[in-house]
């Protein structure tokens, strides 16, 4: 038996496994059937903690998506993952730093079962000109490219609620020859940012961390504002520019824990 427990950030769900404290097999065959939200748990990804695999580091901590592949970072889960270890009280202190695949991250408890994630600001556009000429005529406007150990996509629109987010992925998944591809539609308001993001190997999600990091990141350097409200339809994400840094800030909960057969 594999114990696990269920965590949150604005929605954004997560099933989050302790691999230090018990030995098992993690599968891809595991993961679809505990991942299935009609015959398993259910969860946008599944969270392995580990131990350090170098000193300069309290955790190494890897991300799985729903249908068995591998995502290189997850900024809603980190902040959950943070609050798990504290939770179990698996580290005396208030920071935590993580080893992803990708990055090294640091977390920080707040008040209110907030975590701050500081982390580094996204690399943004990898295309050439004529490339972003091709895409600005499929998508009918202004997009922007970024990644942070998971490449994101942004379009930026009037209004995003009506759009069928599911077929407009299907349709740039055709013409943008990118892996594992995570799209947002974003659309500014007057005090804060309206976001929608498809991820590769889930779907819509109610929040995505490293989606918003993406957007603010943009914006930030597009318009330099310091601080930005990003708004899914799970919740709000604060962020603040930190130098070469970005400060990320939202809440965590934990919903219940369990056991299931490995």
């Amino acid at each position: 038996m594999i114990n696990f427990e269920k965590w949150h950030g604005n929605g954004n769900d997560f099933v989050i496994v302790n691999s230090i404290e018990q030995s098992f097999k993690l599968n891809k065959g595991f993961i679809k059937k505990t991942g299935d939200r009609n015959k398993g748990i259910g969860f946008d990804q599944l969270i392995l903690v580990g131990l350090p695999t170098k000193h300069d580091h309290d955790f190494f901590i890897r991300f799985y998506n729903s249908d068995g592949s591998e995502a290189g970072n997850c900024l809603n889960g980190i902040r959950c993952a943070s609050s798990y270890i504290w939770k179990n009280s698996l580290a005396p202190k208030n920071e935590i730093i993580f080893k992803t695949k990708q990055n090294e991250i640091s977390c920080n408890l707040k008040p209110d079962n907030n975590v701050s994630v500081d982390i580094t600001k996204p690399v943004e556009d990898f295309w050439n000109p004529e490339a972003r000429k091709k895409l600005e005529k499929i998508i009918g406007g202004y997009f922007f490219s970024a990644s942070i150990g998971n490449n994101h996509f942004g379009i930026k629109m009037d209004s995003i609620q009506k759009v069928d987010l599911d077929a407009l992925y299907s349709k740039l998944k055709k013409s943008i020859k990118i892996p594992k591809l995570n799209l947002s539609i974003y659309a500014k308001k007057d005090k804060f940012v309206e976001i929608r993001t498809f991820e590769n190997g889930v779907g819509e999600t109610l929040s995505c961390g490293s989606a918003a990091l993406c957007v603010a990141s943009h914006l930030m350097n597009k318009d330099k504002p310091n601080k930005v409200i990003i708004r899914s339809i799970g919740g709000e994400l604060k962020f603040q520019s930190n130098f070469l840094n970005i400060l990320m800030s939202g809440p965590t909960d934990f919903i219940y824990k369990g056991n299931i057969d490995e």
